[in-house]
């Protein structure tokens, strides 16, 4: 990925978010410094990194070049809840039976 590449996503995942801090600070009466804001942003970014490389690992090992659901069921698999909610989700869009 390029340099312009990760400064693009990184300001379309500051935009994220800054909302939504902004709006949880709303809801809780308080306000969020701009350095929160920021450390919070490199934190989604490196996860997110994480992610996508876990994903491409699970797809790779199963002999796909393309990543599916059941490679995020495996990177969420330690964590019932979140599983059968992706999987509630992808039933609600009919992705999954």
């Amino acid at each position: 990925m390029s340099e312009t590449d990760v400064t693009r996503l990184k300001a379309s995942i500051y935009l994220s978010v800054a909302k939504m801090v902004e709006e949880y600070s709303q809801e809780l009466g308080t306000t969020a410094s701009p350095s929160f804001v920021a450390s919070l942003v490199e934190l989604v970014y490196n996860q997110l990194q994480n992610l996508g490389e876990d994903l491409e690992l699970f797809a790779d090992h199963a002999g796909r070049a393309v990543i599916n659901d059941s490679d995020m069921y495996m990177v969420t698999r330690k964590n019932e809840i979140l599983t059968n909610a992706l999987k509630e989700y992808a039933k609600g869009l009919g992705l999954r039976d």
